[in-house]
């Protein structure tokens, strides 16, 4: 039987310090690559790059640092994510980073774009046209990361919660209609009823404040000048064209006639489904079936509340409605207005025009 051999104590100390020169050698190996990889990851975060065009990108609230290097990438403000979040991470800033627009140009690095993010971004620009539903500010606000997506639309079922005097009427069920479209500035923190609060201070100053006192002390008729007007806001886009709508939609309202607003009728399925839009931009036989109130083929009279955030044109032309012997109308492929004088025309112009 073999014998197991028998190092000696000064032959174990030779061993020992031979592996312990063999494990520093494999470790200095493996060192090697990883020591390469970080000096690489530093020299991308440092490296500067320029942007030949200001580059504006906005970080949705509650987006965590993984999301904001995947927008950063995507956008292409930075090249390399994978070097962003290291950096974040390294330098701490992985929980500091703040939800908001930016915009940027000139020279800067990774290092640089992340304490920018730090740092927090500059007031929120943004731009409300003409014909906006609320729906629609909502998705532009939350884009620009000044909200969470949903909270516009919550803040403007709550009317009594502000304390304008064209609000303060039974007439009035929400804040669709009287959110004045404009570009606006807002704090990046702001909260959602400041920022609802000040549309309504701009259609304070640039609507209510105009009207003629009879008109302001009468709710029932101001309320149905501005929902008159957010059907000719998202009907028809000329000044001109705007008057004579008007004139032909106050006709069918004093004989009593269906208004047969097809915008009315899209709101009427935004209300159940805000992404809803008709198929090839038409209207179905189906579709003008929705039971709503805000169907105006379905039910006689105004809508029952603004179906958009007109601009002062359309008010204008609800106050000032041009007569014509015009009873219908229709908008054609190519934008343009197509007025017609008996039901028979208008079915021409439909199977023309349509």
């Amino acid at each position: 039987m073999a014998k197991t051999p028998v190092l000696t104590e000064e032959e174990f100390k030779i061993f020992l310090k031979r592996e312990k020169f063999g494990f520093a050698l494999l470790a200095g190996f493996l060192c090697v690559p990883v020591a390469i990889w970080i000096i690489a990851v530093a020299i991308t975060v440092a490296r500067p790059f320029s942007f030949e065009q200001p580059v504006t990108i906005a970080i949705p609230k509650q987006s965590g640092f993984l999301d904001i290097a995947q927008i950063l990438q995507q956008s292409g403000v930075i090249q390399n994510a994978t070097a962003f979040k290291l950096y974040v991470l390294a330098s701490g800033k992985a929980g500091s980073l703040r939800s908001g627009t930016y915009s940027f140009s000139g020279t800067h690095n990774v290092a640089s774009i992340a304490n920018r993010l730090a740092m927090g971004p500059e007031d929120v620009v943004v731009t409300i046209p003409e014909g906006f539903t609320v729906f629609d500010i909502d998705k532009r606000l939350s884009d620009a990361g000044a909200i969470s997506a949903g909270d516009f639309i919550n803040i403007a079922q709550q009317a009594d919660d502000f304390s304008h005097p064209f609000l303060q009427s039974e007439y009035v069920s929400s804040l669709e209609g009287y959110l004045f479209p404009d570009t606006y500035r807002f704090a990046q923190r702001a909260d959602v009823k400041t920022i609802a609060d000040k549309m309504l201070k701009n259609f304070s100053d640039k609507v209510f404040n105009k009207m003629d006192e009879a008109i302001r002390a009468n709710q029932q008729s101001f309320a149905s000048i501005i929902t008159l007007a957010s059907l000719v806001e998202k009907e028809v886009a000329g000044p001109d064209e705007r008057r004579i709508v008007s004139g032909i939609l106050w006709k069918r309202l004093e004989r009593n006639m269906p208004l047969q607003v097809d915008a009315s009728v899209v709101y009427a399925w935004k209300t159940a489904n805000p992404d809803w839009k008709p198929k090839n931009h038409t209207l179905s036989a189906a579709d003008v079936k929705i039971k709503s109130a805000y169907n105006t083929y379905l039910h006689f009279g105004l809508p029952p509340s603004p179906i958009a955030n007109p601009g002062w044109d359309s008010i204008d032309a609800v106050l000032h409605p041009q007569e014509s012997d015009y009873w219908y109308y229709l908008s054609a492929k190519d934008g343009k207005t197509i007025f017609s004088k008996t039901i028979e025309e208008h079915n021409a112009a439909k199977a023309k025009y349509l």
